[in-house]
């Protein structure tokens, strides 16, 4: 029979089946003979006592028969899954943007037996990444092909996190076993905090194409829907390009959030969109044996085996209102420039899958609230952005360099004769920090870092350099919708994901295009669409 053996406890030396088989038979009191690994459940690394470190492990096991298991643990029953019901709909549904929410719409949509549409303004993620090296060789932007745009959306190029905050439901267990089906580790099923990498997501989004485009699905690349029709308050179809027609009576919008012409175009439609709070800051990068001996201590600051370390700060200033934290936390990573548009400067955190760089970075950000965007328009949260990243630019040269100041310097209001070194590949200028942003939000910084010196002195150190600016951390525009998932103004409109503002991350994404189509598909009448 298989069962569950829970709250095991390993030491990280001994971490592996060797280790937990033996462990499993002194826990039942059989042999190891006896005993067979059926599948990991969940597996989380505990560094609370620096002296040892454990793997926190819940494992399934086949036992013999005969043992009696009817006192302690509980039997092993596998999850069946049923195929989604066929739709009979003539018309091919929509989808504009091909990032997480994109892509697994299409293959919702796919699994009901239709065969969607998909305009993606950017290139195919080969071809992306030749214009992204080429961005950083030669400081020539492509607007429409970089590190936001284009196949697989910005979450390519990031530290591939796929944990959220839907975990445990059935939706994003659905998202992990579809990145194992398509290259995935199977570990992610089961580590506490999993992560891709930029080159283990590419090979992922390569193979969701290939199934896609087998089972009858269209992509179109460098299509950019620039116009929407609507007729009765419906969606009737899109132009793409400003030249060709679609029609089509669904639409999916799985926008990334920097797709801000897209919103100002739809905002020019009449479709219903509102502002979104935000958060705004910097990169604080360190170098990764100082992250590694802050959170792993002296004994296990070099133990490979466990990975480049990953950390997570927050502090709260509640007389004003305001919060700050860290957010895409990359162990062994790099800052990347992610800008989209020329003049305005963005940077983002990025790690391949083992994590292996020199460097630690996360952003570092301070809520910001609508009433900062001092307009009532739904797109002022896009211009307060834009103002950061276009003082970003500006300040240090227009040259692509990236703004950037020693954290130490940052504390004491001086400007820091030379640099830390530091990962950004285009060059770092030095720069007070304080010019990119509104009062608020280096005040707020600078308490912050006031706050964790005494807690976090390796941290709030002279080993830290920041970067900025950090814009981009979530939409700062929600398209308006109902619980059905429909634009509330917009019959047959589905905004999804991350641009749409509804979500943050690539599961969740992921997950609220799945769920999208489920309950937009429930609700069609296949015979009116016929």
């Amino acid at each position: 029979m298989e069962l569950i053996i829970g709250d095991m406890r390993i030491p990280v030396e001994r971490d592996g089946t060797e280790g937990y088989l033996k462990a499993i038979s002194q826990r039942l009191k059989i042999s190891e003979d006896d005993i067979r690994l059926v599948k990991i459940l969940s597996k989380s690394l505990d560094i609370s006592d620096k002296e040892q470190f454990y793997y926190d492990i819940s494992i399934v096991v086949s036992t013999p028969d005969s043992f009696d298991s009817s006192k302690d643990f509980p039997v092993y029953t596998s999850e069946i899954k049923t195929a989604g019901k066929a739709k009979k709909i003539k018309e091919r549904p929509v989808i504009i943007g091909f990032g997480p929410a994109g892509m697994f719409a299409a293959l919702e949509l796919i699994e009901y037996g239709l065969k969607p549409l998909i305009f993606e303004r950017g290139k195919k993620i080969e071809e992306r990444s030749i214009d992204v090296r080429r961005f950083i060789q030669e400081r020539i932007l492509d607007p429409e092909s970089n590190i936001q745009f284009g196949e697989g959306g910005a979450g390519s190029y990031s530290d591939g996190k796929l944990f959220a905050r839907v975990k445990n439901s059935a939706y994003a267990d659905k998202v992990l076993d579809t990145f194992i089906k398509f290259g995935a580790p199977e570990e992610i099923r089961y580590i506490s905090k999993p992560h891709l990498g930029t080159d283990v997501l590419c090979k992922i989004v390569r193979n969701i194409r290939s199934h896609i485009l087998e089972r009858g699905g269209e992509i179109h690349y460098c299509s950019k829907m620039t116009d929407i029709l609507i007729s009765d308050n419906k969606v009737s179809g899109v132009i793409i390009n400003r030249e060709k027609e679609y029609r089509s009576s669904i639409v999916y919008l799985a926008l990334g959030h920097s797709a801000r012409d897209t919103f100002g175009m739809l905002h020019k439609k009449g479709v219903v969109l509102e502002q979104k709070p935000i958060s705004v800051g910097v990169r604080v990068e360190h170098p990764v044996e100082i992250i590694n001996l802050m959170r792993y201590g002296d004994k296990y600051k070099d133990l490979p085996a466990i990975g480049a370390a990953s950390y997570s700060v927050n502090y709260t200033d509640r007389k004003i209102g305001r919060g700050v934290y860290t957010f895409c936390m990359c162990p062994g990573g790099e800052v990347i420039n992610a800008s989209s548009e020329n003049g305005l400067l963005v940077v983002n955190g990025m790690s391949y899958s083992k994590r292996a760089s020199a460097f630690s970075n996360s952003a570092l950000v301070v809520t910001c609230h609508t009433d900062d965007y001092k307009s009532a328009s739904p797109l002022a949260g896009i211009e307060f952005q834009k103002e950061i990243e276009r003082r970003a630019f500006a300040a240090a040269g227009g040259r692509w360099e990236v703004p950037a100041q020693n954290l130490v310097d940052f504390l004491y209001g001086r400007a820091s004769a030379s640099l830390n070194r530091n990962s950004y590949e285009m060059g770092a200028a030095a720069v007070n920090m304080n010019e990119l942003f509104p009062d608020f939000v280096s005040e707020t910084l600078l308490a912050a870092f006031n706050n964790w010196r005494e807690d976090y002195p390796l941290f709030v150190s002279d080993h830290g350099i920041l970067l900025g600016a950090e814009t981009r951390t979530s939409s700062p525009v929600r398209i308006k919708r109902s619980a059905k998932y429909e634009s509330v103004n917009i019959e047959n409109l589905y905004p999804i994901g991350e641009g749409s503002g509804y979500t943050g991350g690539i599961t969740s994404s992921a997950a609220d295009a799945i769920r999208a189509v489920e309950v937009s598909l429930s609700k069609i009448d296949s015979s009116r669409l016929k």
